[in-house]
């Protein structure tokens, strides 16, 4: 586990991605390992891998993949009472202001407080 957090550590380290035959050389180990480690991450999501030439050879480029929080879904906000939205999946083409489902949700609203 040791190698590849350091590994993952250098991989984080570089906003431009770091060359695989680079990363195995900084991290102080063997390149097989090294690939190993790459081809686990890769497959995990938690890296890419781009096909590159450096002094003539073909190594890639790894770069650490940032994750994005999901952001949690309140759909408390389209309640009142245990009255779902009615604008919500609607397929009419109203007019807001004469939308009578409409008009009784925010009424709703307007009582529950």
């Amino acid at each position: 586990m040791e190698a590849e957090d350091k590994i993952l550590k250098l991989i984080k380290s570089r906003k431009n991605g770091i060359l695989q035959n680079e990363l195995w050389k900084k991290a102080e180990i063997d390149r097989r390992k090294c690939s190993r480690i790459i081809d686990k991450f890769e497959k995990e999501g938690v890296i890419t891998r781009q096909q590159e030439t450096d002094k003539g050879s073909r190594t890639y480029r790894i770069t650490y993949v940032e994750k994005k929080e999901e952001p949690v879904k309140d759909f408390n906000l389209l309640l009142v009472g245990d009255m779902f939205s009615p604008c919500t999946g609607c397929t009419l083409e109203c007019v807001p202001q004469y939308c009578v489902p409409l008009s009784v949700w925010i009424l709703g609203l307007v009582n529950e407080k």
